[in-house]
């Protein structure tokens, strides 16, 4: 009987130790892209439904150098919510290799939805918002 109730804690405390897997990384390692590989970027904005397909290498790395010393943690509320924000496609040679979304203070990778730390400031992130909204087309399906 010992050994059963011994057998059942041990499954109950490795159960409760691999759920403290690390809740915070950083941008690069959540999307599992090395940045320095992207060499286009699709942007897609949620909210006007503007794409704008970036191949300027100074561009990219602005935006993406944006993300360096950014931390994300997960939130500890996953319901679902509205859409919006800043889609980024990553290419490396025509083919996508990673993608997020993320507003100022939350981005979101595979519908998990994630805290930026720091938060990006409304500055930084109408800096982006607005380029695709300058530069870019309206979306296929797009409604104007």
């Amino acid at each position: 009987m010992k050994r059963i109730i011994c057998s059942i804690l041990s499954i109950i405390l490795m159960v409760g130790l691999a759920s403290c897997a690390p809740r915070e990384t950083t941008v690069e390692k959540l999307v599992g892209v090395n940045f320095d590989e992207v060499d286009e970027i699709l942007f897609f904005n949620g909210t006007t439904g503007k794409e704008y397909l970036c191949s300027d290498s100074e561009q990219i790395r602005a935006f993406l150098d944006q993300f360096k010393g950014v931390k994300v943690r997960l939130q500890d509320d996953q319901s679902p919510r509205m859409g919006g924000g800043i889609n980024a496609h990553l290419y490396k040679d025509g083919k996508e290799i990673g993608v997020f979304s993320y507003t100022e203070g939350r981005l979101v990778n595979d519908r998990a939805f994630y805290d930026l730390i720091p938060a990006f400031s409304r500055e930084d992130y109408n800096k982006w918002y607005d380029k695709i909204n300058e530069l870019g087309q309206l979306a296929p399906g797009g409604i104007q």
